[in-house]
């Protein structure tokens, strides 16, 4: 008997997500150090909406360019990237020891289009106290020339981006790069 097209989607979706991780966590976590052109460059300018529970803090846009002056943590993710959940409590945890000490992090919600009640429920979720945006058409993501996602930039408080990392953050990579960024 053959199989109905939302039968198949539903055997071929997973499938390639399971591949997707697959080769994002296969390896040495060094070997997703891939270089980017970007780095020792100035990060790429951008002003998104915010998710409605930072405007009392933030306003109803986030601005990058508000935020030249300090370090930054510049995370993208999206609501069906798995990875990115792993990560998310590790991102809250270094929010909360490192923003404190000047440093300010950007969740961007991206390759995830018109999925803004899923990022409302994964920043829920998570209770991620740092800002985070919606990069509804993902142009941002193609100025900061993502693989995919989760991507995490470091940038100095001089603008330029120092790090990328590819695939979920660790707390040694973020005690890492933060640690550099701060001296």
């Amino acid at each position: 008997m053959k199989a109905s097209r939302p039968a198949l989607i539903a055997r071929v979706v997973p499938a390639i997500g399971a591949l997707s991780a697959f080769g994002l966590l296969r390896g040495n976590p060094d070997d997703r150090n891939i270089t980017s052109n970007l780095l020792g460059r100035p990060a790429p300018g951008f002003t998104l909406p915010l998710y409605e529970r930072y405007s009392p803090d933030y306003g109803e846009t986030f601005s990058l360019q508000e935020h030249v002056g300090q370090p930054l943590v510049v995370n993208f993710w999206a609501s069906w990237c798995l990875p990115c959940y792993d990560e998310a409590p590790i991102l809250q945890q270094a929010w909360q020891t490192y923003g404190p000490q000047g440093v300010q992090f950007v969740g961007i919600q991206t390759q995830d289009r018109d999925k803004r009640d899923e990022g409302r429920t994964f920043i829920a979720r998570f209770n991620l106290g740092f800002p985070n945006v919606l990069d509804n058409d993902s142009l941002v993501g193609v100025d900061w020339a993502l693989y995919g996602v989760p991507e995490t930039f470091f940038v100095d408080a001089s603008g330029k981006v120092v790090a990328k990392h590819i695939g979920p953050v660790t707390a040694a990579v973020l005690d890492q790069q933060l640690g550099a960024l701060l001296r």
